[in-house]
């Protein structure tokens, strides 16, 4: 009779703490599932790719010399602000203003009355990607490559100009250390860009080759000799004041084959 009690009690202990002890483990499993499909979930944040946005028609690209989408507030060493205009990362964009009044009636030549920079990565042949937004009235924005300054090198080399009255033109710059030579506009197209729109390009040089092809927008070709000069740095100028910004920036060298 003691055996029989015993193991009713038993029974009944089981049956009374079963259904606790069967959602413990389930809610032990779905905790595991949970930090399981959590674990394998893609980043919020998608990656801004190290491929061009647009394909390259002269050559693929190979290693990553420099790119910077302005991701903090601290600007990168590389990006040198020219007469004494005035650089800040806003809105995860690089923003130009003009220099001070005050600096502008010092001077009668480069007096920062629009913002200018360069972006000091040397290079040969390369592919640059970049994106700009104009606004105020700011109306032009150009893009080349520099040998050194006009004493320490031959001075500009080329460059792509966007224009929002005279279109996009590549252009072949003078050599300072050649008498005569000229500045010349090799090619052009008459799309215009607008104010407060983002716009973004790929600009390629190799040997004595420039292409730069703008998204959903032309493609341009030229040829000069001049191009195969080695380039210091990037010119970036702009045309009458207002504002610039510049944003996921991109610099490959060709790849070797």
């Amino acid at each position: 009779m003691k055996l029989k009690l015993i193991t009713v009690g038993c029974f009944f202990g089981l049956t009374l703490f079963a259904p606790a002890l069967w959602a413990a483990s389930l809610a032990a499993q779905e905790s595991t599932e949970t930090r399981g499909s959590k674990s394998n979930q893609e980043p919020a944040v998608e990656k801004v790719s190290d491929q061009p946005s647009i394909t390259p028609v002269l050559m693929k690209p190979g290693k990553l010399i420099f790119s910077d989408s302005f991701e903090d507030d601290a600007i990168r060493p590389q990006w040198n602000p020219l007469h004494q205009t005035r650089w800040n990362v806003s809105k995860g964009a690089l923003h130009g203003i003009p220099a001070t009044e005050a600096f502008q009636k010092s001077r009668t030549k480069h007096n920062g009355g629009t913002p200018s920079s360069k972006l000091v990565v040397p290079v040969k042949d390369c592919i640059l990607q970049m994106s700009f937004k104009l606004t105020g009235k700011m109306n032009g924005v150009h893009f080349g490559f520099n040998d050194g300054t006009f004493q320490s090198g031959t001075g500009h080399v080329g460059r792509v100009t966007f224009h929002k009255r005279d279109g996009i033109s590549l252009i072949k710059d003078k050599n300072t250390k050649l008498e005569n030579d000229q500045v010349e506009i090799l090619t052009s197209d008459p799309f215009k860009i607008q104010s407060d729109q983002w716009y973004t390009f790929v600009l390629e040089i190799k040997g004595e080759q420039m292409v730069v092809q703008l998204k959903d927008g032309p493609t341009l070709t030229a040829r000069h000799d001049r191009f195969r000069a080695p380039k210091s740095w990037i010119n970036l100028p702009t045309r009458g004041g207002g504002e610039i910004y510049y944003d996921d920036v991109r610099l490959w060298a060709p790849l070797k084959e």
